[in-house]
């Protein structure tokens, strides 16, 4: 029965992250699932553009157990590298699922400054979808592209494309990975509190909008709030800076399936 539970859940997991996750970090996800705007390591995932204007070399780790079930949990691991001329360069891998069926996504992505308070960044992901009992693997990959713009110190705004290709998965109903499309906005209010605005959309699935507040009430304490409408769930975390190092942790709270805790750790070389 626990398996019959495992693999519903896994298939209801997948028919609304769709092989191509819309964010990674515990920071984005106790934002109400925001990250184009989201200026840190995990913009090598959430925004090639945003990649092209991180000033630091930065590695960071996260995981999240999905609905409370170890079986569908979800690891990444992301790598920024700030480069001296010549743009900044990013990898990131991730994986989710156990034996019976298994995606593993990993990319390589560069991001560079174009113009005074513009930046722009592409990626190339690989795919990797596995099903047990001999059902077979499907590897597999897709282009990314992201717009990163500072339109002052107050306001930034951000754009992705996730899968340009439309990559086919399947000659069967002509099944693919999602084409998603992303526009996002940042409001600094002060530099105690900020707010997001983002609009999704796939080809297929109704338009996403998440919204998320990021309060920053001492100098290592971040508390962060967040929803979003399609389909509708609701999130909070908090965020702990110490030095060079930042631990986030969020908790995501689907109106069907529960709740989705997740935990990340950054760290800064520079």
């Amino acid at each position: 029965m626990k398996r019959i539970f495992v693999l519903i859940a896994c298939l209801t997991t997948v028919s609304l992250n769709a092989q191509i996750y819309p964010q990674v970090g515990a920071r984005s996800i106790s934002m109400g699932g925001v990250g184009l705007t989201l200026n840190d390591v995990y913009s090598v995932y959430n925004n090639p553009g945003a990649l092209g204007a991180l000033d630091k070399t930065s590695i960071g780790l996260n995981y999240e157990n999905r609905f409370l079930v170890k079986e569908i949990s979800s690891q990444a691991i992301v790598y920024a590298h700030k480069g001296k001329k010549n743009g900044n360069f990013g990898v990131q891998i991730q994986q989710t699922g156990f034996s019976l069926y298994r995606e593993i996504q990993a990319g390589v992505v560069y991001g560079v400054k174009l113009s005074d308070k513009f930046y722009g960044g592409v990626g190339l992901n690989y795919h990797r979808i596995q099903l047990g009992e001999n059902y077979g693997t499907k590897n597999t990959a897709s282009g990314t592209l992201g717009i990163y713009y500072e339109a002052n110190k107050s306001l930034q705004f951000g754009v992705r494309v996730q899968n340009i290709s439309r990559t086919k998965l399947a000659e069967l109903e002509d099944e693919r990975l999602p084409t998603r499309f992303g526009l996002g906005l940042t409001y600094l209010f002060s530099k105690k509190i900020s707010w997001s605005l983002e609009a999704e959309k796939t080809i297929i699935n109704p338009i996403n909008v998440k919204t998320g507040l990021e309060i920053h009430p001492h100098d290592i304490v971040y508390i962060r709030l967040g929803i979003n409408s399609f389909p509708f769930q609701s999130a909070f975390g908090f965020g702990l800076a110490l030095d060079k190092f930042q631990f986030d942790m969020s908790a995501n709270w689907h109106s069907t399936l529960g709740m989705s805790p997740s935990a990340g750790l950054k760290f800064s070389f520079d």
